[in-house]
């Protein structure tokens, strides 16, 4: 388990490509689309790594059925082009049914189990005790923290220092998701825990390029729905020439954030970004509203213009003369 655990981790750097599950107009899940997807993800050189992760997969919007079966296919599909998997469980359910969840993922090929802890009133002992539980299925894990969910006793939006130190005894968690947006929680977590799990930061990149002289080496995509070869460019600036990297978050990433998500919503615009790139319609189930027709041209302005920025960075720090979509 070490072996691998530590081969895990060495990989587990740069983007982490998310899954985005799709439904056709009966609102079922449309499993050619995740194909489509999940190969073309695949087939680029610079992904390692591909996440299945409770939100970005709808999993909310999904019966436990659908989220095994899920699970299952996409493992099938991930590692049958050798690529690393992370596939989650059920976000409101007991310990014992996440338990099963994790079994299952071992059983079909999963190298690594995500398992959200999202109650936000839990104490150190009961965290604890859920990972504890799943680890015994002797599967890696990672757990997925979730500051304005799972934050402590219904006041802190992050977990306090003892609650990580606790379960950094758990041997097989060898990553942990962290959603937060504050700087200085970053820096805290990256000083106490990089050299114990691989951290995997969801963010913008201004504050990933903030982080990276305090041992910031993970990230998921973000902004590269947009375009995937977003984190190729990326992922070299943010190692070689923090100069460029500045301004290509400036011409890039922030017009993604700043006009389109904050007006529609992260959910609602991955699907629709996904939609522009003849990947997968934007059918949605409730609760969640898909972009409707007068909103989707709206964004299709914003977003094109980032795509013909892109198309120069391409073939100036690539030597790719063409827009990459997933199609």
């Amino acid at each position: 388990m070490k072996k691998k655990i530590d081969e895990l981790k060495s990989k587990l750097v740069g983007a982490v490509q998310t899954i985005f599950v799709p439904f056709n107009n009966k609102l079922k899940i449309d499993y050619k689309s995740l194909r489509k997807h999940i190969t073309y993800l695949c087939s680029l050189d610079f992904v390692r790594c591909l996440y299945l992760m409770p939100y970005n997969g709808r999993y909310s919007q999904l019966s436990e059925d659908e989220i095994l079966n899920l699970n299952r296919f996409c493992i099938k599909e991930v590692k049958k082009r050798n690529k690393i998997i992370i596939v989650s469980d059920p976000i409101h359910t007991s310990t014992e049914i996440k338990f099963k969840f994790c079994l299952d993922a071992k059983k079909y090929g999963a190298d690594i189990f995500s398992s959200i802890c999202r109650e936000k009133y839990y104490s150190d002992k009961q965290i604890y005790l859920h990972y504890k539980k799943l680890s015994s299925a002797k599967i890696p894990l990672l757990v997925h923290l979730m500051p304005f969910l799972s934050g402590y006793d219904g006041t802190n939006m992050q977990w306090k220092d003892s609650t990580l130190k606790k379960i950094s005894q758990i041997s097989n968690i060898i990553a942990i998701k962290e959603d937060t947006k504050n700087k200085e929680y970053g820096k805290k977590i990256l000083k106490l825990y990089k050299n114990r799990f691989s951290i995997i930061f969801a963010s913008r990149k201004n504050l990933l390029l903030d982080l990276r002289s305090y041992g910031l080496k993970s990230y998921l995509n973000g902004s590269s729905v947009v375009d995937a070869y977003i984190d190729k460019i990326f992922l070299e600036l943010f190692r070689n020439d923090i100069v460029a990297a500045k301004k290509f978050i400036i011409e890039i990433d922030d017009p993604f954030w700043d006009k389109t998500v904050k007006k529609y919503g992260w959910h609602r615009v991955n699907k629709a970004c996904l939609e522009i790139n003849g990947v997968m319609k934007r059918f949605e189930r409730l609760p969640m509203i898909a972009l409707n027709d007068q909103e989707f041209v709206e964004l299709k302005k914003n977003i094109n213009v980032i795509k013909k920025r892109l198309r120069f960075m391409k073939k100036f720090y690539l030597n790719i003369d063409f827009t990459t979509n997933e199609k």
